[in-house]
């Protein structure tokens, strides 16, 4: 199970990294080309169109993955699919023209200006086609068709960069030629996207089975809510309590910090279903299984986020201007966040065994609650830096309640040990660059690294690499190189 983890892990990370490396390359045009109002602008605007996409897809991927991976027949599969895709057609169609009438109110209330409501109408067009592409996607994995999932995600984030690049630079349409490109690549990919599951479709709809899809996936909607409430309704709270410009900083250091995302998406694209195949057929490994990886995921991402915290200074000033500056001070608490984040994956990893979706909803609304109080009383004073430390303590919160649920619903024999260990470590190196002090670009680079290679060795020595991990890497190169000389 590991080995096909870590197989189906590194052709997802490799293209999410892709599809991130591919977003930097807007961060130098974006914000020389935006003001950092207009960038605080853009992000909102993204911010909202997260809230509705929550909403529109009613919990679909995870009851999708589900119900497919749970039914016996090829016809099953094929019925539920059509099922799925054609009610979230018609439902987040429908919702998104209701929300056209309301776009000139809604930007009034949230850009605080009524003459930005075609910005809301582009977002809002997004939102729908979007949905039904990611569902497409979602079919692919379910599948375990992982070289066309690849494939397709990278396409649609290379077409939509590029287009949303030219709205600015070639157009000079500002955010609207950004959120125009986004439109145009989405409905170019469309067709396409239903090409590659063509053999899914079927003009059938069968009502008991969207009973039970609506049953499983529309109790998690308030948790898809919730999520954003404390992973993106900062921005939202920082426009009304500060203003733009700190929107816009805080937007440049989530999209540093988000380096950490290309792999977070991809351990969630790879593991549940790899976890669920394996709670299926072999429990009695799994719980020991997914204590393990728990040690991994948490080392490879705390590697990453003291990286990327020591790091982000460096990166601000190579790929953006001194506007962006004060941004780094945020990065290190958002780079923390994702850590916590990844380990939700295996600490609520018995909830969703169980089926007690409940628990999810319940903790993310806790964690919600937690996150908008934290904005509310710190954001007036500290800005971007209350809204980062605010995330982080949500998704903290959000690991520590589903462990002690999880374990009493079904046991993970976790690394306690290791798992102190690595967590300490990274805590400290990762807040450790708030603290150095102001240099040149090189000799800020420096230390830096000094910094990094201090805490990879501090990994070693105190027993969180060891001996099994060299042995599984260089096990995953010799593959590796076979492969490329196949």
């Amino acid at each position: 199970m590991i080995r096909r983890f870590l197989g189906d892990f590194l052709a997802y990370g490799i293209a999410d990294l892709l599809i991130k490396a591919s977003a930097f390359i807007t961060l130098p045009i974006y914000s020389r080309a935006l003001s950092t109002a207009d960038y605080g602008t853009w992000n909102t605007l993204i911010t909202g169109v997260g809230l509705l996409g929550a909403i529109l897809a009613l919990g679909g991927d995870s009851a999708y993955a589900r119900y497919f991976l749970a039914a016996k027949t090829d016809a099953e599969r094929k019925t539920i699919t059509s099922t799925w895709f054609g009610f979230l057609a018609l439902w987040s169609g429908a919702l998104v023209m209701l929300c056209l009438i309301f776009s000139e109110p809604t930007a009034e209330w949230a850009l605080k200006d009524a003459s930005l409501a075609p910005l809301v109408i582009l977002s809002l067009l997004t939102a729908p086609v979007g949905l039904i592409n990611a569902m497409c996607a979602q079919a692919l994995r379910n599948r375990f068709q992982t070289r066309q999932f690849v494939f397709w995600n990278v396409t649609a984030a290379v077409l939509s960069i590029g287009l949303s690049v030219g709205g600015v630079i070639v157009l000079e349409w500002g955010v609207a030629g950004i959120l125009a490109g986004g439109l145009a690549a989405a409905l170019i990919m469309f067709p396409i996207r239903l090409w590659t599951i063509r053999d899914l479709l079927q003009p059938h709809i069968s009502l008991p089975h969207l009973r039970e899809l609506l049953r499983y996936g529309v109790p998690l909607v308030p948790v898809s809510l919730a999520y954003w409430v404390f992973a993106s309704s900062d921005r939202i709270l920082l426009g009304q309590l500060a203003d733009f410009s700190q929107v816009g900083l805080y937007a440049v250091a989530s999209q540093i910090a988000s380096f950490l995302g290309f792999l977070h998406g991809a351990l969630g694209q790879a593991w549940i279903p790899r976890a669920v195949l394996l709670y299926e057929t072999d429990p009695a490994s799994a719980g020991r299984i997914f204590g393990q990886m728990l040690t991994y995921f948490l080392t490879l991402f705390g590697v990453l986020s003291v990286g990327v915290s020591a790091f982000a200074e460096a990166i601000i000033r190579v790929l953006s201007t001194d506007a962006y500056l004060m941004a780094a001070t945020a990065v290190a608490p958002l780079a923390l966040a994702f850590v916590a984040y990844a380990s939700t994956q295996v600490t609520s990893i018995s909830i969703t065994l169980k089926n007690r979706t409940e628990y999810f909803t319940l903790f993310s609304w806790l964690a919600a609650v937690l996150n908008v109080g934290l904005n509310l009383l710190f954001i007036p004073q500290f800005g971007l830096l209350a809204a980062a430390w605010s995330t982080t303590a949500a998704y903290l919160f959000l690991t520590a309640a589903y462990t002690l649920v999880s374990q009493r619903l079904w046991v993970v024999q976790y690394e306690v040990s290791r798992i102190v260990k690595v967590t300490a470590l990274t805590l400290g190196f990762s807040i450790a660059p708030l603290l150095f002090p102001e240099t040149e670009l090189m000799i800020g680079v420096l230390l830096s690294g000094g910094s990094c290679l201090l805490y990879f060795g501090l990994l070693c020595i105190s027993g969180v690499i060891t001996q099994r991990e060299w042995t599984a890497v260089f096990d995953i190169l010799r593959r590796i190189r076979k492969g490329a000389a196949l």
